[in-house]
């Protein structure tokens, strides 16, 4: 989910701006934001990963209070070298897509050499045209004249999630012994979490070793240890406890980008 995070940090700074708030010369920092959109919109189409960082500060910081959907809260910081790093991920994967709704700017000053605009947005963002977020945000960005130049310094800001269909899963795994196991699957469902509990049953068919659950077998070679489901290769475990995990894996690939195991 790193790319997730960080990328709703930055990523939904204001889109569609420019078509609700015109600027001008004594109006920098609402420019800055637009380029920034614009860069943000053209990239993969002409702007590169250098344009777009130009308009951070070499001394950005940014921070991130993110409140999910169990109401657990999550905080973050972040420097100029992870946009840097988000950037290649978002132009390495086309199979992310995002977009957001300035709902309003709730404050905004301009002195000469600093400015300060915050805003409550609305966004969503998908993976494999899947919904993996929707929620809003609370932004507080920053950012000061420097040898003449306006750049981004300072972006604080209030994450909270209100759906999700894809995402962070979390496993509790139940053994007995090496053949028997029990697992208790967590994993986001629009406005909440959802719980699924799953058997499995380690053991041979003929000369196959199989896992077994309630409506699936999944074959599990005893020589390379890999792990096979109608025809496909879906992974190798070298014991019983990682196959369990790579059979999780595929059976919730709907819902989740990741499974955390406990």
């Amino acid at each position: 989910m790193k790319k997730i995070t960080l990328l709703l940090v930055f990523t939904f700074l204001f889109n569609g701006l420019h078509h609700s708030y015109a600027y001008n010369d004594n109006d920098p920092i609402k420019k800055l934001l637009t380029d920034y959109v614009n860069k943000m919109n053209a990239l993969n189409k002409g702007t590169n990963k250098e344009d777009v960082l130009e308009l951070f500060d070499e001394k950005y910081r940014g921070n991130t209070v993110y409140v999910n959907l169990s109401g657990t809260l999550v905080r973050k910081d972040y420097s100029k070298k992870d946009i840097s790093s988000q950037l290649d991920d978002i132009i390495d994967d086309n199979n992310y897509k995002f977009k957001l709704i300035l709902d309003k700017v709730v404050f905004q000053t301009q002195k000469e050499r600093a400015g300060i605009i915050s805003a409550v947005i609305s966004f969503e963002s998908y993976i494999d045209k899947k919904l993996a977020e929707k929620g809003t945000m609370l932004m507080d960005v920053v950012a000061l004249r420097t040898n003449g130049d306006w750049k981004i310094v300072q972006n604080n800001m209030v994450r909270v999630s209100e759906a999700k269909d894809i995402g962070e899963c979390v496993c509790y795994v139940y053994e007995k012994g090496s053949t028997k196991f029990v697992t208790e699957v967590y994993f986001p469902s629009g406005l909440e979490y959802s719980q699924e509990f799953d058997a499995f049953q380690v053991t041979t068919k003929g000369d196959k070793r199989i896992i077994k659950t309630d409506s699936n077998e999944f074959y599990w070679d005893r020589s390379t240890g890999q792990i096979k489901f109608k025809g496909g290769a879906i992974g190798r475990g070298a014991n019983a406890r990682k196959a369990i995990e790579i059979v999780l894996k595929d059976l919730y690939k709907d819902s989740c980008v990741n499974i955390v195991f406990n």
